[in-house]
């Protein structure tokens, strides 16, 4: 695998099971299931909001963007990614889109790290 052909990044994994309000057991999300990796959306992220969006495989196979809540995210951490899908994806939304994503520098490291412990902190008041 080619060194430069990756970048720092957030991912967490989707929740096994989760009860809403009426008492109803799910299993992971509606479009990820339970255990699903994804990578998080962290620097278009606004910091008012509780859901995110995320890349990852859908219930189908597919490689989806898709906005879950954050409660719904657990296991979240700071990681370098080289999955060429999902480097493919991330870099059609920065061209397209304009979206920005971490790169390979420490400084990248150091703001990704930032933003986990910002996920943490909100997932655990919303989970509290």
């Amino acid at each position: 695998m080619e060194e430069s052909k990756w970048r720092f990044g957030v991912v967490g994994n989707i929740i096994s099971e989760h009860t809403d309000d009426s008492g109803n057991v799910y299993y992971g999300t509606k479009a990820f299931t339970s255990g699903t990796k994804v990578y998080l959306d962290g620097k278009h992220w606004d910091h008012t909001r509780t859901d995110i969006c995320v890349i990852g495989r859908n219930r189908f196979g597919r490689m989806v963007l898709e906005s879950i809540p954050i409660h719904l995210i657990e296991n979240i951490r700071t990681q370098r990614i080289y999955k060429p899908h999902v480097l493919e994806m991330i870099d059609h939304l920065r061209v397209m889109e304009g979206w920005e994503w971490w790169g390979r520098t420490a400084a990248d490291r150091k703001e990704s790290e930032k933003f986990v412990k910002e996920v943490k902190a909100l997932r655990h008041n919303l989970t509290s």
